[in-house]
């Protein structure tokens, strides 16, 4: 399942991939233990490079709910129409190459650091999207440049990255912070990293559920998905990593 996630080491210095990550060649595996388990994975490269567990963790749970995306007529007519921020020439067709994961989509991750913000925001700028990461004294853009990521100071207020966005990610460990609920849009998803709570849930998931009986639309919030907590699938990533450094270590 993690097999499109290739490139390289993610190095936090540079902002981009190190494509330089040792790998095997055909022979040295054909050499390795030839058991059921291992022939699932052939090649060291299909191991994918070594993530940081909770940026990965929240990668795969977005990949989840927006795995659709590549096979969407609407996204490929979308992407046609904003070739400047998927990479793509203005001469360029949107059937001359595939859409990435996440074409198409803006997302907010609230929170820079080296284990989740800065990681995450390049994972999913290089699957496509577009990604405002929000820092306590700054806001950059990362975006897909002709298979870079490009960043760059955002001329915007954390509102308009939210309201924006169809992803919203926060990971601020402070009881007092919290993404208003007004400003989340429908059909967002919206993933709580953070040992406190970011969002307001019980404003959040009451507006997730049936229209009130008024039919006012600004307090019927329908569509969100809401992920309160990441610990269970963080913990899957690290085990994966695990796996991917054991292998690794077996084919040189």
């Amino acid at each position: 399942a993690m097999n499109y996630l290739k490139g390289g080491l993610y190095d936090p210095s540079s902002y981009q991939w190190n494509t330089t990550a040792t790998t095997t060649t055909t022979e040295e595996t054909k050499n390795s233990s030839s058991s059921d388990d291992d022939d699932r994975i052939v090649h060291a490269e299909e191991l994918g490079p070594i993530y940081p567990c909770t940026a990965l963790a929240v990668f795969k749970i977005l990949e989840s709910f927006h795995n659709t995306l590549s096979n969407n007529a609407t996204a490929t007519t979308a992407t046609t129409n904003n070739n400047n921020i998927a990479g793509e020439s203005s001469g360029s067709s949107s059937s001359s190459k595939p859409l990435k994961l996440f074409d198409n989509i803006t997302a907010t991750i609230i929170n820079r650091s080296e284990v989740l913000g800065l990681p995450l925001a390049t994972m999913l700028s290089n699957e496509g999207a577009t990604v405002y990461s929000v820092d306590v004294d700054s806001i950059l853009q990362f975006h897909p440049n002709h298979g870079k990521v490009q960043r760059m100071p955002a001329a915007c207020t954390v509102e308009e990255c939210v309201r924006k966005s169809s992803v919203i990610v926060s990971g601020v460990p402070s009881a007092e912070f919290t993404v208003p609920t007004e400003w989340i849009a429908s059909g967002a998803t919206c993933v709580n990293v953070a040992a406190e709570t970011n969002f307001e849930e019980d404003t959040l998931l009451c507006n997730n559920d049936d229209a009130n009986d008024d039919g006012d639309e600004n307090d019927a919030i329908r569509g969100i998905t809401y992920v309160p907590h990441v610990g269970r699938v963080t913990v899957a990533a690290l085990e994966y990593n695990l796996m991917c450094l054991h292998k690794n270590y077996q084919l040189k």
